[in-house]
This record gives C-alpha cells, sequence and structure tokens, in this order.
C-alpha cells in the first residue's frame, strides 16, 4: 500500500512540475498575427492569454483587450481555446478555416509599440 502512495505522490508532483514549466515559458512575448489582414495581438501573461484587437466607431479608433484564458504549449505549438500556433512557422490557425501568420515580440514593450493605434492609422495606402 505504501508504494502505490509513494508512486501517486511522484507522479502528481511530476505533472504539477511539468505544467508549471510549460504554462509560464512565453510569460511576457506576444505576438502579432495578420489573420485575414487584420491585426490581432495575443499578449502572454501568468499563464494566460489577452487578446488586443483594433476596434473602431465612427470618432476614433481603439484597442480592445480580452482575456482569452489558460494557454498551453508543447515542443510544436502554442494552444489556447480552439487556436494553435505553429511554434517554428508562427502559423495560426483557430478552427479548420482560420489562418494567419504571426511576428513574435520578445517583451511587453516591444509588443505594445508593435499594437500602437498611431502606428496601425500610418500603414494605411489611403
Amino acid at each position: 500500500m505504501k508504494f502505490f502512495n509513494y508512486t501517486f505522490v511522484i507522479l502528481v508532483f511530476q505533472v504539477i512540475i511539468i505544467n508549471t514549466v510549460y504554462s509560464g515559458e512565453i510569460d511576457n512575448k506576444g505576438l502579432v498575427c495578420s489573420i485575414y489582414g487584420d491585426k490581432v495581438g495575443f499578449l502572454f501573461q501568468k499563464g494566460r492569454v489577452i487578446e488586443y484587437r483594433f476596434q473602431g466607431g465612427e470618432s476614433k479608433l481603439e484597442i480592445k483587450k480580452k482575456d482569452i484564458g489558460k494557454y498551453a504549449t508543447n515542443e510544436n505549438s502554442i494552444f489556447f481555446g480552439e487556436t494553435r500556433i505553429n511554434r517554428k512557422t508562427l502559423k495560426y490557425r483557430k478552427y479548420s478555416s482560420f489562418r494567419g501568420v504571426c511576428n513574435v515580440y520578445n517583451s511587453k514593450e516591444l509588443f505594445f509599440e508593435e499594437m500602437d493605434v498611431k502606428k496601425y492609422m500610418s500603414e494605411n495606402k489611403i
């Protein structure tokens, strides 16, 4: 009976350690993705992913922030909700039809520089 208890404790401990390592390994990094022409940012913090989208009305363009939930990683991909991002190619896929490509930003500061409303508007051709 003691063997079972020790084995169970060791197994639980390993699962906790592995999940802790994977859940925080990309914290404070961001991805800015082009998804069918729309610029969408994902910032990873404390094991969660925050989505940033440009959204505007008639008067001005703003950034909408939304907590998407927890993320997970493995050696090949980042997962959150129905979204998968390939870590090697940075290709974005949600469900089977939404596709895009991302760029990585290794700090929150660089991420927010890229997700700036003025910079976004300056990219307009007309």
